[in-house]
């Protein structure tokens, strides 16, 4: 009975091979001893024989038989899979091989037009039909290397969902996929959000003397674009008006988003609400600037609390010359406001006559009480905007020194701070 009967055995062991498209593989299947009777074949994980015994049955010219081996040149994606080589015995032994074809990434963008349009407010999904072997890393960017609205500067994953949008969700977006086979592949959607104008000013209030030029200036953005215009207390102006135009002084320009009327030569007929507007067929907006020649809002420089009042100290800018300032005053809780006017004098007038600062100490006030207060200045143009102050009196067993350590502790504003801001209204006006 012996050898002759002996099961034959598989020698070879079963492995995975990971190949480049073109590349050739040898599958190996070898036994210790095939002996009379036995017929060792090549199938498909599918089914489909490729070889019985020494005959080779696939017709396939890239497909080889030598020994008991599998040869398959030129690999394609097809070839892909598992392979099986069977001894045909009653237990139907057989030795699988995993043939895995290494692939670079590809990517298709979805919508494949590369264009999406979302109305604001609905959301919306970026995706990437994304392929290769081994499975590609997809990254999504923005172009410009902006952040993305939540602050990041990457997102990971084959779709991004966006649940509620807005303009600044609107611009190229582009997902790279990477694998460890061929160069990163990229696709690219140009996200669009439409929605009605929405319109910012960089001033709401333009003070400006006599003869200078000024630019007021509002950026609108909207989507289509929106139409832009702007209007004089109401009255829409010409952007194409010549020479003989009443509004010949003023020029209307845009950059981008950015809309500017220039006037020049200003005059005290010029001051007046000036509006910006634009108009989609979403919707419009709008947003108003006054150019004036009253002072800009006084700028507090000293806020001492006293027993029976408070002393203060504010600085206003202004290109005529003040006549005087107007104090209100009341507690929190009181309906009617007092009232005090104050005569500006030539000293107040520094930097050449356009800073002008006062001083006053207000008495007559219930000690250990807030109050609150408002500053305004007025010129030949009428009365500026009011500062808004408020202020604790200090109680009446209160010593000197300690209204003085709590004014500087917690009250007085400080004098370089102060500055700046007076620094910075100068700088705007004669911009």
């Amino acid at each position: 009975m012996g050898s002759s009967f002996k099961k034959p055995n598989f020698t070879s062991a079963p492995q995975h091979f990971r190949v480049r498209m073109g590349d050739s593989v040898r599958l190996s299947c070898e036994v210790d001893e095939l002996g009379p009777g036995y017929t060792l074949l090549w199938k498909r994980e599918e089914g489909d024989i490729l070889t019985a015994g020494s005959v080779l049955i696939v017709k396939d010219t890239r497909i080889s038989h030598e020994g008991n081996s599998l040869i398959i040149r030129n690999i394609s994606m097809a070839d892909q899979g598992s392979y099986i080589c069977q001894i045909s015995t009653q237990d139907q032994r057989e030795l699988r091989h995993i043939i895995d074809i290494l692939v670079p990434p590809s990517v298709k963008p979805v919508p494949s037009t590369g264009l999406a349009v979302v109305k604001k407010g609905e959301p919306v999904t970026l995706s990437c039909e994304v392929t290769g072997n081994p499975l590609p890393v997809v990254t999504w960017t923005r172009e410009g290397a902006k952040k993305f609205p939540d602050g990041q500067r990457t997102m990971l994953g084959h779709m991004i969902t966006f649940v509620k949008t807005d303009r600044h969700h609107s611009g190229v977006y582009t997902c790279t996929a990477e694998n460890s086979e061929g160069s990163p592949a990229k696709g690219v959607i140009n996200l669009e959000i439409t929605y009605e104008p929405e319109i910012e000013v960089e001033l709401n209030l333009v003070t400006i003397a006599e003869g200078y030029n000024t630019e007021l200036t509002c950026t609108v953005h909207g989507e289509p674009k929106p139409n832009v215009f702007w209007t004089k207390n109401e009255e829409r102006l010409d952007s194409t008006s010549g020479p003989h135009s009443p509004h010949h002084r003023y020029v209307q320009t845009s950059t981008g988003s950015r809309h500017v009327l220039s006037i020049d030569n200003v005059q005290s007929h010029d001051f007046a609400n000036y509006t910006c507007h634009g108009e989609n067929r979403f919707g419009r907006d709008h947003k108003t600037i006054e150019m004036t020649g009253v002072a800009s809002t006084a700028t507090l420089k000293r806020n001492k609390p006293l027993t029976n009042g408070v002393e203060l100290e504010w600085v206003t800018v202004s290109h005529t010359p003040l006549m005087e300032y107007r104090l209100r005053y009341r507690r929190p809780s009181a309906s009617h406001w007092e009232e005090l006017l104050l005569k500006a004098n030539e000293q107040d007038s520094e930097q050449g006559g356009m800073l002008f600062n006062h001083v006053h100490q207000l008495h007559g006030l219930a000690s250990a009480t807030e109050h609150e207060l408002t500053i305004e200045s007025k010129n030949k143009f009428g009365w500026s905007r009011p500062l808004h102050v408020e202020f604790t009196t200090l109680p009446e067993e209160a010593a000197v020194h300690e209204a003085g350590r709590v004014t500087s502790a917690a009250r007085q504003t400080s004098w370089s701070v102060v500055s700046a801001t007076i620094v910075l209204t100068l700088a705007a006006i004669l911009c």
